[in-house]
């Protein structure tokens, strides 16, 4: 009696193997098709990307060729010596103002 049982179940395991199996070349083709989708996808936006900066690019220098240069602009200067000054004094109150701190919690260790 056991040899048969052990038979029937050696059996079944078997089957359910191969059924698991079938299962699995089954997901694995579906798998394989939306990966190579996928990489189709990607293959096709980057060389589309290529394509489109390729010509913005030939499109901007041609139009950079023809087109007149700027004059000196008294106001971008003056803005953006304005805009250094204000970076440096904002600089310095952040340096004071971390100094004060790093004094205040000094003194009370003492």
């Amino acid at each position: 009696m056991m040899k048969e049982d052990l038979l029937k179940q050696s059996k079944e395991l078997e089957q359910t193997l191969e059924k698991q199996l079938q299962f699995l070349r089954q997901d694995s083709q579906v798998y394989l098709k939306v990966g190579g989708l996928a990489v189709l996808g990607g293959i096709l936006a980057v060389y589309s990307v290529n394509r489109l900066k390729g010509k913005s690019k030939k499109k901007v220098a041609k139009k950079k060729k023809g087109a007149k240069k700027k004059g000196y602009s008294f106001f971008g200067n003056l803005r953006s010596r304005l805009f250094w000054m204000l970076v440096t004094v904002g600089k310095a109150k952040l340096m004071e103002t971390l100094m004060a701190k790093v004094v205040a919690e000094d003194e009370p260790k003492k």
